[in-house]
């Protein structure tokens, strides 16, 4: 599970922001909506980043993409440094000029904070630009106490790179260090070697983290065909799930031989008839949203998973949007979900935690800043947190005005 992260000189990042998904140990807010590590530590299941289009909410899904990419990426890849990162960079002032930097905090062993069962967390720092490693970090935080695994340094003066390693790390060092590129990750050259001690985070990138894909493209109908042909009970399932949502013409989806995803649509009151089978990219785009969202939600039913979605509302009822986050909390167990979002509806009381719910707005710098809700101190007023928020109680909100179209364009003779 993905504990913190802070990102800094990225996108529309500036200065460190972070942001964390760890509950806080508050009475008032529901035991329901986290999961339960051990006694000292607890995650939320569903966290959203909320805020105006252009508030730079993305920054933070894409910060995790260009993680996923580049310690993935395979040995063979001479620079992928170079599609992560290219044009990633703060855009404004001489910041834009200075590596990127981001650092997460993964859960690695639950443990009950014992010598024999302890718990791990992994603290992973990476600060790079399109060309270079500038620095890449592994720290074990082992029952609340910080143990070194490795340490890259770009020692500029020097050109080279300085190593460090703890007692702990398990793996090949100082062979490896000699071959692996300017431009790439250390942890993923180790993993893919073998090493034991960073096979362990390169587990939960390649296993455990999940990307949604954004929009309802060809990938998300491979993915979705994919996840069908791997488990061929959650096609009924995936029709109790559109009747949840109050889509109800749906027989039946399948996957034909070349991979090509069918929905089968009959007349509600006609049980006899064969109905119509229809074609993924036919059918409507809120379909093809919910259908992707439904796959991604089984996969963290069944599977211990970091479920990541950008632009969480695209194409969806305000109604439909609560319902499934509902859904989602009421049948996960050990998954969590974070979302980006400018919809207000998933202020509505009660949906989220008040520490699930993040804001995202521009500072004068043009810098975007992220804040919690559980900042803000709860009240007992008439308006809800969804009516504050429009009222301008938590900032956050677009600042719009008039526009006129001036046509300046010659009239032809």
């Amino acid at each position: 599970m993905l504990l913190n992260m802070t990102i800094a000189n990225f996108k529309s990042v500036k200065s460190p922001q972070k942001i964390s998904f760890e509950a806080l140990r508050d009475n008032r807010l529901p035991e329901s909506k986290v999961v339960v590590i051990n006694d000292k530590l607890k995650a939320i299941k569903t966290s959203a980043i909320i805020g105006p289009n252009g508030a730079g909410k993305s920054s933070f899904v894409r910060a995790l993409e260009v993680l996923n990419r580049v310690v993935t990426s395979p040995d063979e890849n001479e620079n992928p440094l170079a599609g992560a990162l290219s044009g990633t960079v703060f855009a404004y002032g001489v910041e834009k000029t200075k590596p990127a930097e981001i650092e997460i905090e993964v859960l690695l062993s639950k443990g009950d904070y014992s010598e024999e069962n302890p718990t791990v967390i992994a603290r992973y720092r990476f600060v790079a630009n399109k060309d270079r490693i500038y620095e890449e970090t592994l720290y074990h935080v082992v029952n609340g106490s910080k143990k070194l695994m490795f340490e890259r340094r770009y020692v500029e003066s020097e050109n080279v790179y300085a190593y460090r390693y703890g007692k702990m790390y398990r793996g090949e060092k100082k062979r490896l260090a000699g071959k692996i590129a300017d431009t790439a990750s250390f942890l993923g050259m180790a993993a893919r070697k073998g090493g034991e001690t960073c096979s362990m985070l390169y587990s939960w990138f390649t296993d455990s983290l999940h990307i949604l894909p954004m929009g309802v493209s060809s990938a998300t109908e491979s993915y979705i065909a994919e996840m069908l042909t791997k488990h061929p009970g959650w096609r009924e399932q995936l029709s109790n799930f559109f009747w949840a949502v109050d889509i109800t013409d749906i027989r039946r989806v399948g996957v034909r031989e070349d991979g090509k995803v069918v929905f089968t649509h009959v007349y509600i009151n006609d049980k006899k008839a064969d109905g119509y089978s229809n074609l993924f990219t036919l059918e409507s785009l809120s379909l093809r949203r919910l259908t992707a969202l439904a796959v991604a939600f089984f996969e963290c039913f069944t599977s211990h998973k970091t479920l990541v979605v950008d632009d969480f509302g695209m194409l969806l009822h305000p109604d439909v949007l609560c319902h499934i986050v509902e859904i989602f909390e009421a049948c996960n167990k050990e998954s969590q979900m974070l979302v980006v979002d400018c919809n207000p509806s998933l202020l509505k009381e009660g949906l989220l935690r008040r520490d699930g719910v993040w804001f995202a707005q521009k500072n004068h710098e043009s810098s975007t800043e992220y804040y919690s809700l559980a900042d803000f101190k709860a009240s007992r007023g008439k308006a809800n947190t969804r009516e504050k928020y429009l009222q301008g109680a938590y900032g956050s909100l677009p600042i719009t005005s008039e526009f006129y179209f001036v046509n300046d364009e010659k009239e032809a003779d």
